[in-house]
């Protein structure tokens, strides 16, 4: 059951706190537009704050821990992220050390006090988060649930979809390589600031190989900051299939610049976005096949 808390206004919400996420759906499913799920709320506040109407009934997760839960199951080869692990997690919880790369990845996004506030959850059903272009690059999956029951999408096809705010985000499952081919995973974000600060933009991508040095398969994807994040699908097609050590770098460059379509400001134009964006991948590629 839920408890409501007594608002100090009548424009203030009514904030709902159940205990099970069967009860949230639940009630998200009651009070539709009107209801709203929180966390850490800390990009809510800043669009409350911008204009962003503010829901009738907060719905407040705080008392789901099975949403924080982080395990990694070995005969799948799957790392399980519940959504309401704080970003900074990676500081602390054994499992998330143990993958270098996500804890890269976490430790690039905003400034530490709002890592220890923020959730993993809320930076991707923001639509805008930095882990978005890092998770479609490893083919992660999410898991969501509503009173119909539980479902998974890859992220990537979740993104491109019409949001459906009526979904809880329970968990995110990143697949890992069980097999013996050569694969790199790259993550790097570039910033105005060192820390507290809008990306310019991120890159990230993901590469496998095979004995011969062929490239079999490859995710590449970029945002971060106001760039809507996107798969680098006519890059991708460009390099898989061809042997690794025989890329051509400038062609790998134009269409990167080219196919990025990057945000323009009164700070970064278009143009240096796109071509930061096609220097970080190419150099990220040339570290693991350009010839000496």
């Amino acid at each position: 059951m839920s408890n409501q808390v007594d608002t100090l206004s009548a424009e203030s919400p009514v904030i709902l706190m159940p205990t099970s996420i069967e009860k949230a759906v639940e009630l998200k499913s009651h009070y539709g537009l009107n209801g709203e799920f929180v966390s850490g709320a800390t990009l809510l506040q800043l669009q409350w704050l911008n204009g962003r109407k503010t829901p009738e009934q907060i719905i407040s997760l705080e008392q789901l821990t099975e949403l924080k839960s982080i395990q990694f199951d070995q005969h799948k080869g799957e790392l399980s992220i519940g959504a309401l692990t704080p970003l900074g997690s990676y500081q602390t919880h054994k499992i998330l050390k143990e993958f270098p790369i996500i804890c890269t990845a976490l430790k690039s996004i905003a400034a530490p006090g709002i890592r220890n506030r923020g959730t993993i959850g809320g930076n991707i059903m923001g639509r805008v988060g930095d882990l978005i272009p890092f998770l479609s690059a490893l083919s992660a999956k999410l898991v969501f649930q509503d009173v119909k029951g539980v479902k998974q999408i890859e992220i990537w096809d979740w993104f491109q979809q019409t949001s459906n705010s009526d979904l809880l985000l329970s968990h995110i499952l990143i697949p890992l390589d069980r097999d013996m081919l050569e694969s790199y995973t790259f993550y790097r974000k570039v910033g105005r600031r060192e820390t507290f600060t809008a990306a310019i933009l991120t890159v990230s991508g993901k590469i496998k190989w095979d004995e011969e040095g062929n490239i079999i398969n490859a995710k590449l994807a970029v945002g971060g900051g106001d760039n809507k994040p996107m798969r680098l699908e006519k890059t991708e097609q460009l390099i898989i299939g061809r042997n690794a050590t025989h890329l051509d770098w400038k062609t790998i460059f134009s269409t990167v610049t080219e196919e990025f379509v990057a945000t323009e400001d009164a700070f970064v134009s278009s143009s240096y976005r796109k071509k930061v964006a096609a220097n970080l991948i190419v150099a990220e590629l040339q570290s693991q096949f350009a010839k000496e």
